[in-house]
């Protein structure tokens, strides 16, 4: 299946960011961003593995039943900052 690239795509994603500052004076400035604003769930990347390469400590040792992996985009993330310069 995964020769001959049978497998199913990754669900499509749209992910909004925000960044917005504010110069305080000439050397000041206070800055905030926010990723992934609605907290959207994702995957950015999918793969294969050996199913019996790998121990599935999640199910109790069981073998695992798909040979499919996906790596998690991040979550909704805050920052706030400043910035003086000298």
């Amino acid at each position: 299946m995964t020769d001959s690239n049978q497998a199913p795509k990754l669900d499509s994603y749209a992910v909004f960011n925000a960044h917005a500052s504010c110069r305080i004076d000439k050397s000041v400035q206070v800055f905030a961003r926010v990723d992934n604003i609605f907290d959207r769930r994702y995957s950015t990347y999918g793969t294969f593995f050996e199913t019996d390469a790998v121990p599935n400590f999640a199910n109790g040792g069981a073998e695992f039943a798909d040979a499919r992996s996906v790596s998690p985009a991040g979550p909704r993330a805050f920052y706030v900052g400043l910035k003086v310069r000298f």
